[in-house]
């Protein structure tokens, strides 16, 4: 085989990969949006902790039935790893979960907060994973960022909100968590990521939904209707966990964090189609500001993968063959 096929096929194979990452992140915000607004819905009627245990059963349910029947292990190459990955992911639902719950905000403000998961990201790869980011990659999440300000119009109350907090330390160990699923992507499998998580995630919060909310509060059996939305909770999260750790094996964190700003446009849209709340036009222009920016990302990250994909191509160009002599 000649070097520029080698080039190519190695082109083409980093290209396909990104894409494949990015359709990926956006299925996976896609169940996150559905999480949050199931979440949102829920209000206060029904605990914190119960949410948390609830939801997070489905996923164990779900995934330990696969690992059980696929013979996949449930701890991976690397436990500690695993378990850095899912308590903080729990950590960062369990926040986020919080600020669903008792802000006064509306969801389209606490999506601000929350989608500054993406800076956290970026920047937890650039000092840990030791990604390269570009200047592209920094304004594209700034334009994100913008057009989320410009969809959501936050009012000055909602940095007076203590609940607002429990968003942004949601979304910095959320940031925290994605880098170790993109550390993860050899050492366990992707239902072993997203089992692990649900599965911690319903121990730490069993016994607190017991003794708080079941012992102190007198909290009995949900109605149906909320017991279902909490089902959907568990299904919107299992969606995007799994497809965020498909998606950070295919490409680096730094490049697919700006995509998770999608999750702002599907929330939109369930917000105007789903609980019928009016939606003004300057949501439309910051929905577009995302869906735009994100395109230019595309585009920077398809170039940069192509061009990693030709310099490694000519390494291996340099590379003396090895061969048996005859």
């Amino acid at each position: 085989m000649s070097g520029k096929t080698r080039s190519g096929s190695a082109t083409g194979r980093t290209d396909r990969d990104f894409l494949l990452g990015v359709v990926f992140i956006l299925i996976s915000s896609l169940g996150f949006a559905l999480n949050q607004s199931f979440s949102n819905a829920l209000g206060s009627r029904v605990g914190v902790f119960e949410k948390m245990f609830v939801h997070n059963m489905v996923g164990v349910i779900i995934f330990g039935v696969i690992l059980l029947k696929r013979h996949i292990s449930f701890v991976g190459k690397e436990p500690k790893l695993l378990f850095y990955r899912a308590f903080w992911g729990f950590l960062s639902t369990l926040f986020v979960v919080i600020a669903t719950t008792f802000s006064s905000r509306p969801l389209f403000e606490l999506s601000v907060l929350t989608s500054t998961s993406a800076i956290f990201t970026m920047i937890t790869a650039a000092l840990w994973l030791k990604e390269k980011v570009s200047r592209v990659q920094y304004f594209v999440v700034l334009v994100c960022f913008l057009g989320v300000l410009i969809t959501v119009r936050p009012s000055p109350a909602l940095l007076t909100d203590p609940f607002c907090l429990f968003a942004i330390l949601g979304a910095a160990f959320g940031g925290a968590a994605y880098c170790v699923v993109r550390k993860l992507r050899d050492a366990a499998h992707p239902y072993t990521v997203v089992f692990a998580y649900c599965a911690l995630s319903a121990v730490c919060a069993l016994p607190l939904y017991i003794g708080k909310e079941v012992v102190l509060e007198g909290a009995g059996l949900c109605p149906l209707r909320d017991f279902l939305y909490m089902i959907g909770m568990g299904l919107g999260v299992s969606i995007g966990q799994l497809f965020l750790n498909l998606a950070y094996r295919k490409a680096e964190a730094s490049r697919l964090s700006p995509y998770s700003y999608i999750q702002n446009v599907y929330t939109l849209f369930i917000s105007l189609f789903v609980f019928g709340q009016t939606i003004s036009v300057y949501s439309y222009i910051g929905a577009a500001l995302i869906i735009g920016a994100n395109y230019l990302n595309l585009e920077a990250g398809r170039r940069a993968s192509r061009k990693e994909a030709i310099e490694n191509g000519r390494k291996e160009e340099k590379e003396p063959a090895h061969g048996t002599i005859r």
